[in-house]
């Protein structure tokens, strides 16, 4: 106990404490999908488009007939691995409630 504390003494304020520095703004993780149908066509447009507001950038040349698209279930996936660790942390801080439940990914 410090010093100038204790029974029947008057409150004083202690030294001003230094501010934390302010936590960075959180910003969105966006991740990009490009995908162009044949070999004639170009994705360097689409690509260009989503480099600057993109974290991760996943395209392919394929047709639309393909039913599985290798590099939309990387996206995909990737997207769910980002929204289920950030619903974990969320629940793991105090000040947030435990019931939020983990985000699973389509069939």
């Amino acid at each position: 106990m410090p010093e100038d504390r204790g029974p029947g003494r008057t409150w004083k304020p202690g030294p001003p404490i230094e501010a934390a520095p302010a936590a960075e703004a959180s910003k969105p993780i966006r991740i990009g999908y490009a995908r162009c149908s044949t070999a004639q066509q170009e994705l360097a447009s689409q690509l260009d488009a989503l480099r600057p507001v993109c974290k991760r950038i996943f395209s392919e040349k394929i047709s639309t007939r393909v039913k599985t698209r290798p590099e939309l279930e990387k996206a995909l996936k990737v997207a769910y691995d980002i929204k289920e660790a950030a619903l974990t942390r969320r629940s793991s801080s105090p000040s947030t409630s435990s019931s939020a439940s983990p985000a699973t990914p389509p069939s």
